[in-house]
């Protein structure tokens, strides 16, 4: 588990420096990174989900166990955004900073870090299953509810709201979905090229980020309140509320679908934030201070959360 870690979190700092360093040297610059965050949102990150979430697996011998895992996800997502509105209340954030606060408040890192942690942990692939169950529960709320929330303006009418939902990621996502219902995968010779520019984007994410780093001041950052108690919430706190209830209430559950889902929630903030901060917003210095500080304290958290898990699930 602990080289698990390790590996995903060297490949993470070495995308971001690599951001980085291209920052300084001015090979990204404020001119051009503008273009990277649209090339990433509006191209690579619909191709993503048009070319992954009908391949992700599905078994019929734990169908049954589906309909509750998209439950207990989406509850799971209600729970950290009733904390991130509670904590919230506490600090004084401008409009676009109060907006990423609750984003990265509900949606974490479950894809780079999420799935080849659980996939280590479950070898056969089953944790693997209830991992993309949480995943797509997150994805559609982050494409429809998130992105409407992000364009939101003070006042708005049903059918601007309605247009809001009709983006790009969106009408991606819900073809996806679709596809991956009726199990119905394009030929992999149409695929391959498509799939090859969407998989980019977790790197370019990164690199993209590891730039908006470049322009964080470390001392202010560590200073800021509200960071540490947002991962505190997202890496601690919910997730063992969480699992404390699930072996309440059901402690029948198997443990690959209790651990999947507590440790989704669990996960750092998402990397992606930062690119539709920037795209919608204009402002993603919260979301890469975020990203930085939660990262760092999720390489104590999940370990811990492991610990407690299988404590309750042996």
């Amino acid at each position: 588990m602990s080289q698990v870690l390790l590996v995903q979190f060297y490949m993470y700092f070495v995308l971001m420096l690599t951001g980085f360093i291209a920052s300084k040297v001015k090979i990204i610059h404020q001119g051009n990174a503008s273009f990277l965050s649209s090339f990433i949102l509006k191209i690579t990150f619909p191709l993503l989900l048009l070319t992954t979430i009908p391949h992700l697996p599905f078994s019929h011998e734990t169908l049954k166990h589906l309909g509750l895992a998209f439950f207990i996800s989406y509850i799971a997502l209600a729970i950290l955004y009733l904390a991130g509105r509670f904590s919230n209340i506490f600090f004084r954030l401008n409009r676009s900073e109060r907006k990423v606060y609750m984003l990265h408040s509900v949606f974490g890192n479950i894809v780079f870090i999420g799935f080849p942690f659980i996939g280590s942990l479950f070898p056969q692939g089953e944790g693997l299953l209830y991992a993309a169950v949480f995943q797509i529960a997150s994805d559609s709320l982050l494409w429809t509810l998130g992105i409407s929330y992000l364009q939101r303006k003070s006042q708005n009418t049903l059918k601007g709201y309605l247009k809001e939902l009709l983006n790009v990621n969106t009408i991606a996502f819900l073809a996806a979905l679709l596809m991956w219902i009726f199990q119905f995968h394009i030929p992999v010779i149409i695929e391959k090229p498509f799939a090859a520019i969407g998989h980019t984007t977790l790197s370019l994410s990164l690199v993209y980020v590891g730039f908006i780093l470049s322009q964080v001041s470390i001392d202010k950052t560590i200073r800021k309140l509200c960071i540490h108690v947002l991962s505190i919430n997202k890496l601690l706190l919910v997730p063992g509320i969480l699992l404390l209830i699930l072996w309440i209430l059901m402690p029948q559950l198997p443990k690959p679908m209790v651990s999947a889902i507590v440790l989704q929630a669990g996960m750092p903030a998402m990397a992606t934030v930062a690119i539709l901060a920037k795209e919608y917003l204009g402002d993603d210095m919260l979301a890469s201070e975020n990203i930085l500080v939660s990262t760092i304290f999720s390489t104590i958290s999940l370990p811990l959360l492991w610990y407690f898990i299988n404590l309750l699930y042996p």
